[in-house]
């Protein structure tokens, strides 16, 4: 059939708000952190935030009344950097297959189906790099693996957010400040056995040794991220116990809710994130994550931002949409996903990694 310009440009028009409205949905630990984590704008792609990892002060006692007040600090406030980064997918519509489309219907269904795929494919690449890093292409974006590392602004690498030790032997250096430098400065830790011997048990208490942190203004980690086996172990523990969650989904969202809804552990909702690839092929060298892997993350720690008006974003948001551009040599229509986000965390101590739970 004859191939018009302006059907491309309208029907990608009508499709293209529930692409960008849906951007990050589908895998858990994308969706969830980014939906919930607190979200602010910079003034370009570098922030710097500020860090009370302990007490600020101390208390005195009046007996006497001559006791002088103490009110020095006990401890200096740290300063801490993050980047975001800009990253685009972009892909070609060869000329020939839009010419050759079968009548209306078939080029209507083409134009949808190229930034379909596209955008899952772009989904499963930042999805894999947070919570498994490896990923060439998206490698700007953080990831919560320290066997791997990621570079935002090709200023070097840095290492992914979790470690597999105990906090006292955790020393990264994880947003321009090293772990054993700073009071508090380290996420959670443990390491399960085998799920039928200790699996619950290190789960709770790697729960509760993150959630005591958050005090009263925090409260409890609210979310978490497992791998197939140790989440299919945590299932078959539960029996009749089982509690599916219904993450608030919207009316009309096309997501399959029972693969997604996650189930409740303590005060938060664990779900399974299949792009967390344990086994000696997957993503993690060290051995302990091998075994199985479950971050939980308290998304009130958790900050998500962009680069404001130095991204040149086409939209208000940090997603967005460019094309369609006719290669005029190539015969080709190129698109491009355009996203600028940036992730850091400002209380690691409320945040846990609990290693071994694949292992049934």
């Amino acid at each position: 059939m004859g191939f018009s310009p302006d059907v491309l440009v309208a029907t990608l028009q009508e499709v293209l708000p529930g692409y960008t409205e849906t951007f990050t949905t589908f895998h858990p630990a994308f969706e969830a952190i980014i939906a919930k984590g607190q979200k602010r704008k910079a003034n370009g792609p570098w922030i710097e935030f500020g860090l009370v990892p302990g007490a600020p002060g101390q208390v005195t006692t009046l007996r006497s009344g001559t006791e002088v007040i103490a009110g020095g600090r006990r401890q200096d406030a740290e300063r801490a950097n993050a980047y975001a980064a800009t990253m685009i997918y972009a892909w070609d519509v060869p000329g020939q297959d839009l010419r050759e489309a079968n009548g209306k219907a078939d080029l209507l269904d083409l134009i949808k189906k190229y930034p379909e795929r596209a955008l899952d494919d772009f989904q499963d690449q930042l999805a894999r790099q947070l919570v498994a890093g490896g990923e060439a292409d998206v490698g700007a974006m953080l990831t919560f693996n320290s066997d791997a590392n990621y570079d935002p602004k090709g200023l070097g690498s840095q290492p992914g957010i979790f470690e597999w030790v105990a906090a006292a032997s955790q020393s990264d250096t994880v947003f321009g400040i090293q772990k054993n430098s700073v009071k508090n400065w380290h996420h959670q830790y443990a390491n399960i056995s085998s799920f039928a011997t200790d699996g619950r048990q290190k789960l709770a208490e790697a729960y509760y040794d993150a959630s005591v942190q958050g005090g009263r203004s925090l409260g409890d980690v609210d979310l978490m991220f497992a791998d197939r086996g140790t989440y299919h172990n945590y299932l078959s523990d539960l029996d009749d116990q089982l509690r599916i969650v219904d993450n608030d989904l919207k009316k009309g969202d096309r997501r399959p809710s029972a693969v997604r809804a996650g189930v409740k552990f303590m005060g938060a909702t664990m779900h399974l994130e299949h792009e967390i690839k344990t086994g000696a092929s997957g993503s993690f060298s060290s051995s302990a994550p091998q075994n199985g892997v479950v971050y939980g993350i308290h998304s009130g720690t958790w900050h998500l931002f962009s680069q404001g008006s130095d991204a040149k974003m086409e939209t208000a948001g940090d997603f967005a949409f460019r094309g369609p551009d006719y290669l005029v040599t190539q015969d080709m229509w190129r698109y491009q996903y355009v996203l600028s986000l940036g992730m850091y965390c400002d209380n690691l101590r409320c945040n846990f990694a609990v290693t071994g739970g694949a292992t049934a």
